[in-house]
């Protein structure tokens, strides 16, 4: 199929002249937040920046932000491992803690809890809601710290229109009992003051049985501008309500579920930006949230419930940029977070978590001539407190509490030389760092403290575009000292949260290439990462979950003015079942992935769109060891359907 699609793409390339180099060369002067939340553009990043917009998700027909990044080199993403949260992965991270070494950002501020277990569920965040994502590898490790280890994904919502009122209202529906709804309405009252609400739910049965998920979302956002600032205030709800199959009770018979569990999920964001140009050489940027969730696991036999979250947490992020010459500034920042979870285990409440986080950063970029030089640095001090509330009960003879404080620090040094106008080089070397969970501390794991986490990384990239060719690629290696891992079995006996010695290597190369010509696109992602266990027991093994090769290849082709279609096809190379540390169960087999979309635009603002998912109905399976040492598979999705229309006005 792969060269099919290659093939249809030089037969139909051939017959159109190429377009001009503007759309390229806007693509490089877009601003990102990611790296530098002042904005820098895309060309000046020394980082292998890949930006999705709605635009690219609309043609894509991307149901959700998993798909939405599976056009991104590199990464993996997959929903099909036991879970219901989503699971992405790039640069090698392995399965089971790539959520701990990627920082997930919405609107710039941190997404991720490492407060309570819980995972970062993407399904709260609605795809129609998303003005565009910025993925941003090796990055990330000064701005924000802790947990910016392979780097960050910045997910950056609807804002609104500078329109008197404009809105949009849709419906979707499709296989598995499919069915969307989305309601947005918005107002830019004067030169000074806008809001926008948007309201989202969806409901979808998977394909196996005890596999469902509904989602409700509502956010409020206003805007006031200053004469030199602006501060936005914002409110988001999301609840989401899902059954887990579980693992197949064989590949023979896929359809019955494995597992009785349910659970509910309720997360309250509250945002605060306030943005201010002080003088003509000195910005302030001063933003931060508050989060409320509950989270609560029900047997579905029994009606009794299983567990309970209840996580509060707050952060705070003030930060300020001096301009010192042309395009060379300073920039001091600092950020503190502080956050409590509760939790409960049936009917007896077991620990009271509380985490506190204080850092400081600076950076300094100065230009010479065609040359761009940054210095980063940031100490970060972060402090558990762990209370057991079940010490001293029958069976429960010595308490499992946390007491651990954990300093870090990050560095990160880059070069740059900007060749023209569209295009540049850059050498970079970051040291990023992630500490351990209260949980990973030693919560679930008496006599071992598990320690802080290191990464360096050195990168070689370069992107540009000359006439109808984008190009983005770099070149890497990141060694990584007392890798936090969940191993299943050390030596045969069994283990936790637990630091692998020595240090992880990983090498690997990442392409993008893009090709416009007057009415096709083409798009390709490849990488290749080698990954190896240097010492210990696993030493010379290979990191489970993570394959060598992944590629993708994407066609849009604008049939008339109005009518677009969309194709994208996935490869993920063979890899180790997730845990396998042994590498005992051998290799399992890689899978590919074919998903077609067609949207037509009408001119009164309606839109009609529909796609098909794994195209030609590929059967794929996850695999994972568990704590018994037994391989356990989770089915991917088969062939699915949908369609919708939206009006926007």
């Amino acid at each position: 199929m792969r060269h099919k699609l290659i093939l249809l793409a030089l037969l139909l390339g051939a017959t159109y002249t190429a377009a001009s180099q503007d759309e390229f060369s806007t693509k490089l002067d877009e601003t990102i937040i990611s790296q530098d939340i002042f904005g820098n553009s895309v060309l000046d990043t020394p980082k292998n920046v890949t930006v999705i917009t709605a635009k690219d998700i609309e043609e894509q027909g991307a149901q959700n932000i998993e798909q939405a990044l599976k056009i991104v080199p590199g990464v993996a993403a997959y929903n099909n491992v036991g879970g219901m949260e989503p699971k992405i992965s790039f640069r090698g991270m392995a399965p089971g803690k790539e959520e701990q070494n990627i920082l997930y950002l919405v609107d710039g501020l941190p997404y991720n809890s490492t407060v309570d277990t819980a995972g970062v569920n993407l399904n709260l965040i609605p795809i129609d809601s998303i003005e565009r994502i910025e993925v941003v590898p090796n990055s990330g490790n000064i701005l924000y710290g802790e947990g910016a280890v392979a780097g960050i994904i910045n997910i950056i919502t609807k804002q609104g229109e500078n329109k008197k009122y404009y809105g949009d209202i849709g419906f979707e529906a499709g296989s598995y009992n499919l069915r969307k709804y989305k309601v947005n309405v918005g107002s830019q009252i004067n030169n000074k003051i806008s809001f926008n609400v948007r309201y989202n739910s969806k409901d979808v049965k998977g394909y196996r049985q005890h596999d469902t998920r509904n989602i409700d979302y509502l956010d409020l956002h206003t805007k006031y501008k200053f004469d030199t600032g602006s501060l936005t205030l914002n409110f988001s709800h999301a609840e989401t309500d899902y059954k887990f199959p579980g693992a197949i009770i064989s590949k023979n018979d896929i359809k019955p579920s494995t597992s009785n569990t349910k659970g509910k999920e309720k997360l309250n964001i509250y945002k605060i930006k306030y943005q201010q140009k002080l003088t003509d050489n000195l910005d302030m940027n001063i933003s931060g949230d508050y989060k409320d969730k509950t989270y609560k696991s029900i047997d579905d036999k029994s009606g009794k419930r299983s567990t309970l979250r209840d996580t509060d947490s707050f952060y705070i992020t003030p930060q300020f940029k001096y301009s010192y010459l042309d395009d060379s500034y300073f920039i001091l920042g600092g950020d503190f977070s502080k956050g409590t979870s509760k939790y409960t285990y049936k009917t007896s409440k077991s620990t009271d978590t509380k985490k506190d986080s204080l850092g400081i950063s600076a950076t300094n970029t100065i230009k010479y001539s065609d040359f761009l030089f940054t210095q980063g640095i940031r100490h970060q001090k972060l402090k558990y407190d762990v209370k057991d509330n079940l010490y001293p009960s029958k069976g429960h003879k010595k308490p499992k509490t946390v007491d651990q404080s954990f300093d870090a620090n990050s560095y990160e040094l880059t070069g740059s030389y900007i060749i023209d106008d569209t295009s540049s080089i850059y050498l970079s070397y970051n040291r990023a760092f992630r500490a351990p969970t209260a949980n990973e501390a030693g919560l679930w794991r008496a006599d071992y403290d598990v320690n802080l986490q290191t990464s360096d990384t050195f990168e070689m990239g370069t992107k540009g575009a000359f006439k109808n060719l984008y190009w983005s690629g770099a070149i890497y290696q990141t060694d990584t000292k007392n890798e936090i891992f969940y191993v299943a079995y050390e030596d045969g006996k069994l283990g936790k949260a637990f630091n692998l010695p020595g240090k992880n290597k990983r090498k690997g190369i990442e392409i993008l290439l893009e090709e416009k010509f007057d009415s096709l696109s083409l798009r390709q992602g490849f990488s290749y990462v080698e990954h190896k266990i240097t010492s210990g027991v696993f030493k010379g093994n290979k990191i489970p979950g993570v394959p060598n090769i992944i590629y993708n290849l994407g066609l849009d082709y604008n049939i008339t003015e109005n009518l677009t279609f969309n194709t994208n096809f996935y490869y993920y190379g063979s890899a180790y079942a997730t845990y396998d540390f042994h590498n005992s169960f051998g290799k399992q087999k890689g899978h590919n992935e074919t998903d077609i979309a067609l949207n037509y635009k009408m001119n009164n603002g309606l839109t009609i769109y529909g796609g098909i998912n794994n195209l030609f109905d590929k059967e794929f399976f996850n695999a994972k060891v568990d704590t018994n040492n037994k391989i356990k598979y989770f089915y991917g999705a088969r062939r699915n359907y949908y369609v919708g229309l939206k009006y926007n006005f």
